[in-house]
């Protein structure tokens, strides 16, 4: 759930892990058409977060995995989803903070 949750806050967004040159993971996600990303860097005890552009695409996701652990982590049965000629909706229970509309283009 986690990782679809990351996609419904964030759905142009790619996912890409590296090591650094010092041996240090790092993970990124870039969202080209947003021209948003955040990176991460692994700092021993979690991680150090550092984002930028227009859209602050972690917030996006720790929203709405707080908002899921919030509910009591409900599993994917507990997704619904809409889909209409102009856009495709998602929801889990009465939340707001678990509702996107990704509009069709």
């Amino acid at each position: 759930m986690p990782a679809l949750l990351a996609q419904l806050a964030a759905p142009g967004a790619q996912l890409v892990r590296a090591t650094g040159s010092d041996g240090r993971r790092q993970l990124y996600v870039f969202d080209a058409d947003r021209e948003s990303f955040a990176t991460f860097a692994g700092n021993g005890s979690g991680w150090t977060v550092r984002q930028g552009g227009p859209v602050a695409l972690w917030d996006d996701i720790q929203r709405a995995l707080i908002a899921w652990q919030d509910a009591g982590r409900p599993d994917i049965s507990a997704m619904r989803l809409r889909i209409t000629p102009r856009s495709h909706r998602y929801w889990i229970g009465d939340s707001p903070a678990l509702r996107w509309e990704h509009r069709l283009t």
